[in-house]
C-alpha cells in the first residue's frame, strides 16, 4: 500500500494504542497491590482474570508491560509474562518460565534437569531478576488440555514458586478458566478475581415493568460510547471523527456486538479506508462503505434507518461442560440475545435516534 510516512506512523500508533477505562484501571490496581505486597514479604495471593475472546485481556497484560521496558537480558524484570505451554506438565511449565525469563536462549539444556532442579532454577532466576509479579495467559488451556491430576500437578508447582521467591501469580484466561478455582488446591490461592466484560447497551427489565424485556442501560451506553470517543481521539486526525451520535454509535455496536478487539479492528480499516480515498476524517458513509468492503455477504447496518436496527448482545458467557464425554462438546460458545428491535427499545425508552 502507498502510505506516507505520516499514514503509516498514524496507522501504527491507532493499532497499538489502549484505552485505560475505569474497569481496566481498576485492574493495575491490583496488579500494583499484589507486586507491593512481595516487598512486605508476606505469603503471595493470587489474582483470576478472565475474558471472553476478544475482550481486551492480552492488550491490557501488554499495555501494563510497556511499562517495564528491559534495557538488556541482565536488567531487572518486575513483572515476568509468559504462557501455559503446549504440552502442559511440570517440566514444560518450568521450562517456560526460563525461557521467558532468560529469552530466546533460556530453556538450553534444561530438558537435562529434572523437575526439582528446574523449579530452583526458576526461583533463583525470578530473584536475580527481581520479579515481583507473574502474569500466566491462556491458563483455560489447563481446563482445556489437562486432567484434574496434572492440574493438581501445575498447582503445586505455582505454589512452590509463589512460596519460595515469594511473588503473587495472575492467571488470564477464558470465563470457563473459572473451573480451575473450583478446585480446593487452586481456589484457597485465587483471592483476587475479576471479570472483563464485553459492551452492552441493553439490560433486563422487571417482569413487573410491563415494558418489554429489555431496556437501554444508560451507564453502559455512555460508557460504550466513551470508548468510542478514546478510539476516535486517538486516530491522528487535527479534529477527531464524530462517532458517537446514535446514527453511528449503534450500527458500530451492531457490527462488534460489544466486543472490543472487533470494534478497534474495524476502525483501523476505516482508518486505512480514509487513506485510500484521501479523506482527511472517517463519517457515516465511509464507514459504510467499510462495511461493505469487509463484510459483504452481511447486511451493511450503517445503511440501514436507525430504527431498523436490531441488536445482539452477549447474554451469558463460554462455559465448560465437565460432564461432556466428546472434547467437541465440552466448550460452549457464548450465548447472544436474539434480535431486539431498536424501535422498541426507543419508543419505550423515550429516547430520540
Amino acid at each position: 500500500m502507498n502510505l506516507t510516512s505520516r499514514q503509516f506512523e498514524q496507522l501504527r500508533s491507532f493499532e497499538t494504542c489502549f484505552i485505560e477505562y475505569p474497569a481496566i484501571a481498576e485492574i493495575y490496581s491490583i496488579f500494583d497491590q499484589l507486586r507491593f505486597n512481595h516487598s512486605l514479604g508476606g505469603e503471595p495471593e493470587s489474582f483470576l482474570l478472565t475474558g471472553e475472546t476478544g475482550s481486551g485481556k492480552t492488550a491490557l497484560i501488554n499495555n501494563y508491560l510497556s511499562r517495564f521496558p528491559a534495557s538488556s537480558t541482565w536488567s531487572k524484570q518486575p513483572v515476568l509474562s509468559t504462557r501455559v505451554p503446549s504440552r502442559i506438565n511440570e517440566q514444560s511449565t518450568l521450562t517456560q518460565f526460563l525461557v521467558d525469563l532468560n529469552g530466546k536462549s533460556g530453556g538450553r539444556g534444561t530438558r537435562r534437569l529434572n523437575e526439582i532442579a528446574l523449579g530452583e532454577a526458576v526461583v533463583t532466576q525470578l530473584k536475580r531478576k527481581s520479579v515481583e509479579l507473574i502474569i500466566v495467559n491462556e491458563i483455560q488451556e489447563l481446563v482445556e488440555f489437562s486432567t484434574a491430576e496434572e492440574r493438581q500437578a501445575i498447582a503445586n508447582t505455582f505454589k512452590y514458586i509463589s512460596e519460595e521467591a515469594k511473588v503473587s501469580f495472575v492467571l488470564v484466561g477464558m470465563p470457563y478458566a473459572d473451573v480451575i478455582a473450583t478446585e480446593p488446591q487452586w481456589n484457597s490461592r485465587l483471592s483476587w478475581r475479576r471479570k472483563i466484560h464485553y459492551f452492552k447497551l441493553l439490560k433486563a427489565n422487571s417482569h413487573l415493568s410491563g415494558s418489554g424485556p429489555y431496556g437501554f442501560d444508560l451507564e453502559q451506553k455512555k460508557h460504550f460510547a466513551k470508548f468510542v470517543a478514546g478510539l476516535s481521539a486517538r486516530m491522528g486526525f487535527d479534529e477527531p471523527p464524530l462517532l458517537t451520535k446514535n446514527e453511528v454509535l449503534f450500527p458500530l455496536f451492531v457490527m462488534c456486538r460489544g466486543e472490543c478487539r472487533a470494534l478497534k479492528h474495524f476502525l483501523k480499516d476505516a482508518l486505512l479506508m480514509s487513506f485510500n480515498e484521501n479523506v482527511d476524517t472517517i463519517d457515516k458513509a465511509l464507514l459504510s462503505r467499510t462495511f461493505s468492503f469487509k463484510f459483504p455477504y452481511l447486511d451493511n447496518p450503517f445503511n440501514c434507518p436507525v430504527e431498523d436496527l436490531c441488536f445482539h448482545q452477549i447474554d451469558s458467557g463460554s462455559s465448560y461442560n465437565v460432564n461432556a464425554i466428546a472434547l467437541e462438546d465440552k466448550i460452549l460458545a457464548p450465548r447472544f440475545t436474539d434480535a431486539i428491535p431498536l424501535s422498541m427499545l426507543l419508543t419505550k425508552n423515550g429516547l430520540k435516534a
